[in-house]
């Protein structure tokens, strides 16, 4: 049995971890637009790449992918420009 390939999906993973990072140092704002693009990107990869390239970026129907990852990534976007980050107390 040999494991399935991945694929593209590396071309995204650094993008997320980068927005992880951000966030372990407290840039959350950064953190969260990162994270956006990072998601951005994953649904445009699905996008145009043939489901045989897309590897662990092919889940469900191409359009369900690129639905699912466009539209978190734009609602984490929105979530992300309406933070109230002002320190309370």
């Amino acid at each position: 049995m040999t494991a399935p390939r991945l694929g593209w999906w590396w071309v995204a993973t650094p993008v997320l971890l980068a927005g992880l990072v951000f966030f372990a140092l407290d840039q959350v704002r950064t953190a969260g637009y990162v994270l956006a693009a990072g998601l951005g990107l994953a649904a445009l990869l699905r996008l145009v790449l043939p489901t045989s390239r897309a590897g662990g970026l092919a889940v469900r129907s191409r359009a369900a992918d690129v639905l699912t990852m466009a539209g978190l990534g734009l609602v984490l976007a929105v979530v992300t420009r309406v933070l109230d980050l002002t320190p309370q107390g």
